[in-house]
């Protein structure tokens, strides 16, 4: 059996998938042009169930804008292709898929209604506190999705949060009060953060000619599309009946060649040429046909896909000032580690006092999300020396001591949360090793 998966052994962290929804706060993040091996619209093939490109695009865009969260406006798309995030995307929508075969196997469903009852609780889709059917259409075409494929991958997130908890395992009141020991334990600590700030990288030309021959493939210029088109505009007030009528006459005389096109123009992926459903209609088509007639602002469109333009790798002078950024920001991440090392050796840092995993402690130079980061890594640190990377910063740390309290019967459901949790996502990495051997997984995504 050859699978995708049994070449990338690693499995992400893995959570109940609210990818869907996450989507719609995160907005739509351009995916960058690949090669495929079965067709445009299935990136992968698990079980007997084809994973669309769709799916795959929404994946990503919500992995975009979480590294952007972290990394902050440095991060871009050329860092994306370098941190593989396509590939991520796709191993965590390929765990998606793997649960949907084995619901399918148990015959479990999600209804519309089920759907009808989600989506009255997404805050992005409220209207003074009530769910609002245009303010829910106006968000998902600003985020370049219909309502139909919103929904159709809300009803699957749904079906795989119905199969995880099938193994949902209640807790022992002993476990809870063990472990919430363990969780409340504090830890006395000394922390020092080392900003990129504090190096400084001047690359000379050669450097950077270098860098770009080593990864050019990551400086290419978007998919393109050479088209022509007619447009049909309502100058007489039509209707839009009216107006399609007009339109598909055109498009006849058009396509039988006894009219010649308006206008020839070059779009690329992102375009806000046309809506987002008729452009991918368009990037899907063969060379030279001629589409039916397109609406918007409530005037037609009869496009003719001309040829399309592969991305070219673009010369060294076009992206030389990207080059520089991301070199500087490569060899500041290299320099970094490096400097946490060795200052590690010999550490010297600040007292923050006793702390626990809850503890709202302020840590000078670090924002409030980045010192709930380290305390987190502090407590499943095996080591008690280390440090953590937060891409433009280093925190090291060092326990000076531990002390186990006696557990608070207040804090049982926020140990009960956190117990189940990491449960879940134990139980969850061993029955997807199982549904690996269980369905074949192929990839269609360029290696």
């Amino acid at each position: 059996m050859i699978t995708w998966m049994q070449r990338h052994k690693k499995w992400l962290i893995v959570t109940i998938w609210v990818s869907t929804i996450a989507f719609v706060g995160a907005g739509f993040v351009g995916w960058g042009s690949y090669n495929y091996g079965k067709s445009d619209s299935a990136v992968a093939v698990v079980g007997d169930k084809e994973v669309p490109l769709a799916d795959l695009q929404s994946e990503y865009s919500n992995l975009y804008s979480q590294y952007q969260n972290m990394l902050g406006k440095n991060f871009n798309q050329e860092l994306a292709k370098q941190f593989k995030l396509e590939e991520m995307a796709l191993q965590r929508v390929i765990q998606k898929y793997l649960f949907l075969n084995y619901a399918d196997d148990l015959g479990l469903i999600t209804t519309d209604l089920e759907v009808a009852k989600e989506l009255v609780k997404i805050p992005s889709f409220l209207k003074d506190g009530k769910f609002d059917k245009n303010t829910y259409v106006s968000v998902l075409k600003q985020n370049r999705r219909t309502v139909s494929e919103f929904e159709e991958q809300l009803k699957k997130d749904l079906l795989v949060a119905k199969v995880q908890k099938i193994y949902n395992l209640p807790l022992e009141k002993n476990e809870i009060t063990n472990i919430g020991s363990l969780l409340f334990s504090q830890d006395k600590v000394s922390v020092k953060v080392i900003n990129d700030n504090l190096i400084k990288i001047t690359p000379t030309l050669d450097q950077l000619k270098k860098y770009w021959e080593e990864n050019k493939e990551n400086y290419k210029s978007l998919q393109g599309y050479d088209i022509s088109y007619s447009k049909i505009e309502n100058i007489e007030g039509k209707d839009i009946k009216q107006m399609k009528k007009t339109a598909l006459r055109e498009y006849l005389n058009l396509k039988k060649e006894k009219t010649q096109f308006q206008n020839t123009t070059t779009i690329y992926d992102g375009s806000d040429f046309l809506p987002q459903k008729e452009l991918e209609e368009i990037f899907k088509a063969a060379n030279n046909e001629v589409l039916k007639p397109i609406l918007k602002d409530n005037n037609y469109y009869v496009v003719r896909l001309n040829k399309k333009i592969q991305p070219q790798i673009l010369p060294f002078e076009d992206v030389k000032s990207q080059i520089n950024k991301n070199y500087i920001m490569e060899q500041k991440n290299k320099q970094l580690e490096e400097l946490a090392q060795k200052e590690l050796k010999n550490f010297n840092g600040t007292d923050i006092g006793y702390i626990t995993r809850a503890s709202n402690v302020e840590i000078n130079g670090l924002s409030n999300e980045e010192t709930a980061q380290v305390l987190q890594n502090i407590f499943k640190s095996s080591k008690k020396e280390n440090y953590m990377n937060l891409g433009t910063k280093a925190v090291l740390f060092k326990i000076e001591d531990t002390t186990m309290p006696t557990f608070d019967e207040k804090n049982i459901e926020m140990v009960k949360s956190s117990i189940e949790g990491a449960k879940t996502n134990a139980i969850t990495s061993l029955f997807l090793e199982k549904l690996q051997n269980k369905y074949d997984v192929k990839s269609y995504l360029s290696e």
